[in-house]
Parts: structure tokens; C-alpha cells; sequence
């Protein structure tokens, strides 16, 4: 079985099928809930943020990590 890629402070996502591809950067991770959360701040724009679950970051069907 495969481990399922790990989600960092500081890793970059944009999301899957978006018009003008923002790039979102994690701020935090909350690991009190399952599944964990993360925060993201849009880059350029910190006041703009979301936080998503980790399984969904994951998911490529719905954003992809973007290389550092």
C-alpha cells in the first residue's frame, strides 16, 4: 500500500479547472479535527484565504501541487 503524500507549511496548490490559476500557499495546518485541515493565503493577495481538508488537497481531481 502507498502513503498518501504529506501536506507542509508552505507548499503551493492551485486548483484543478480554475479560469486564472491562483496560486494558494499553506499557512497552517489543524490537525485537531479528522481529517486535518489546511489553511491556504492566496499569493499576492494574503487576505484572500480558504482552508481546505488535506484528503482534498490531495485529491487531484480538484487541485495540484505546484513545483517550489
Amino acid at each position: 500500500m502507498f502513503s498518501k503524500p504529506e501536506v507542509a507549511v508552505g507548499d503551493r496548490f492551485t486548483k484543478v479547472g480554475s479560469f486564472r490559476m491562483p496560486v494558494w500557499k499553506v499557512a497552517r495546518i489543524y490537525r485537531q479535527s479528522e481529517p486535518p485541515h489546511a489553511h491556504l493565503e492566496k499569493e499576492g493577495a494574503e487576505r484572500d484565504s480558504i482552508t481546505v481538508s488535506i484528503p482534498a488537497l490531495n485529491d487531484s481531481s480538484l487541485f495540484r501541487k505546484v513545483p517550489a
